[in-house]
């Protein structure tokens, strides 16, 4: 825990890591200073703290991978490219590029032991990597140093948005594709987390399968003699599950063309 929540006090060497990591020379270290800069640092008062740049590197990492998808995959239309761009930009996975980089560490902050402690239990909890499981609570400082560290760059090089898609790609790798996102859904359910699963419920349709506004579980007649089925009934039981979860669920028994691939009587792989 102490690696990822201490504090590397020469600055000179806080920005040499940043730009090693990006392959990215700031010509004015001081945006960078800047976007590693929490607003509890005693001189923020005084200098700017990372609030502006988050702001707009928010901004911009959206229009990064909105343009990237677009030009990517002509292939796929509005809800699609939502879903793909809300799955790159999802504020955990930010947090978790956060611990994988080390970036906490690199932030000017003072007397934030309780934020260190949550940032620490964030770390060992995710234990480094960036896939997520949709059910751990992001400290809000972590993607906030990602989105800062990219509006930096977005500033310094007079906001050249080709140079800010080059840093993207390194900063916020590893980049969910369309392949990623379809072949494995249930991942994708989770890595979005609560707030775009409903979101990308609406894009990844189950054949044969559908739920209803009440959240019931309905399979098509074929169906019902699969022992898959009864797992599926069994779901209708369960009113504490919620709508999002059992449409997980079914992509974990399903697969998109309806071929089993989970369960009991599944004869494939996924």
């Amino acid at each position: 825990m102490q690696q990822q929540t201490g504090f590397v006090a020469n600055r000179e060497e806080a920005a040499e890591r940043v730009e090693r990591l990006l392959g990215y020379a700031f010509n004015d270290r001081a945006l960078l200073e800047e976007a590693l800069t929490h607003s509890t640092d005693p001189r923020g008062s005084r200098e700017a703290t990372y609030q502006r740049l988050e702001f707009i590197g928010d901004a911009v990492l959206g229009l990064a991978f909105a343009s990237l998808f677009y030009d990517d995959y002509p292939d796929l239309d509005q809800g699609q490219l939502t879903a793909l761009r809300s799955a790159n930009t999802a504020e955990e996975k930010f947090a978790r590029v956060a611990v994988r980089h080390g970036l906490y560490p690199l932030l000017r902050r003072y007397n934030c032991a309780d934020l260190d402690r949550i940032v620490g239990h964030f770390t060992e909890s995710v234990s480094g990597t960036v896939l997520s499981s949709g059910d751990l609570k992001a400290p809000k400082v972590l993607p906030d140093i990602v989105e800062a560290i990219a509006g930096a760059v977005y500033v310094d090089s007079k906001f050249d948005l080709e140079k800010l898609h080059e840093v993207a790609l390194v900063l916020c790798a590893p980049i969910i594709t369309k392949e990623r996102l379809y072949e494995d859904p249930v991942s994708m359910l989770n890595l979005l987390g609560r707030k775009h699963r409903e979101e990308l419920v609406r894009v990844l349709k189950i054949p044969n399968v559908t739920i209803d506004a009440s959240g019931n579980v309905l399979i098509d007649e074929h169906k019902r003699h699969s022992e898959t089925f009864i797992i599926l009934s069994q779901l209708n039981f369960l009113t504490r599950v919620n709508r999002q979860v059992k449409v997980a669920v079914c992509e974990i028994l399903l697969f998109k063309d309806g071929t089993l691939v989970h369960g009991p009587d599944a004869t494939t792989t996924s």
